[in-house]
C-alpha cells in the first residue's frame, strides 16, 4: 500500500512510501486526495492543469507541492487523479490530471486547511522513500 493513516489527536496524519522522489509526490497527491475526497468511483480523467513547486530541499518541495495541489483543488474545483512530473534541481513542474468535483460524488472527505511542517519526516529506505506528514483539518 503506497500510503496509510496513522494515529493523531487532530490532523490526519499519513505515512507515504513510493521508489523515488518523483513517485512520492504522486502518491503523496493521492493520500490528500483520500483526505479531500473520501472513497469515489474513478472515472476518466477530464482536466488536466500546470503544477509547479520549488523548495530549498526535499521536504520543503513536497510541502511545496502538496500546498500548490491543494490550492488548485480549491480554485479549479478539481479531483486529482494522477501526475505527469519532471524534476529539476529543487524544482518539480508537470501536470495533473483529474476530473472535476461533483458533490454528490466526491464529498465523502475531509476538508484540508494546509500542509504542517510539524513531524513532517522525508527518509531513505531500502525501498526508496518513505514521508510522514500532518494535514491539517
Amino acid at each position: 500500500m503506497p500510503f496509510e493513516e496513522l494515529e493523531h489527536t487532530a490532523d490526519v496524519k499519513m505515512r507515504i512510501c513510493a521508489p523515488d522522489f518523483l513517485s512520492l509526490l504522486a502518491e503523496s497527491g493521492n493520500a490528500m486526495s483520500s483526505v479531500l475526497f473520501g472513497d469515489f468511483e474513478k472515472e476518466p480523467e477530464n482536466i488536466v492543469l500546470e503544477i509547479e513547486a520549488e523548495g530549498g530541499d526535499a521536504s520543503e518541495l513536497t510541502v511545496n507541492f502538496l500546498s500548490e495541489l491543494l490550492f488548485l483543488t480549491e480554485v479549479e474545483y478539481l479531483v486529482p487523479m494522477s501526475y505527469s512530473l519532471t524534476q529539476d534541481g529543487n524544482r518539480v513542474f508537470g501536470t495533473v490530471s483529474g476530473i472535476e468535483f461533483d458533490r454528490a460524488k466526491h464529498a465523502g472527505g475531509i476538508c484540508v486547511k494546509g500542509i504542517s511542517y510539524s513531524g513532517l519526516s522525508l527518509e531513505e529506505t531500502s525501498a526508496g522513500l518513505e514521508l510522514t506528514i500532518i494535514f491539517d483539518i
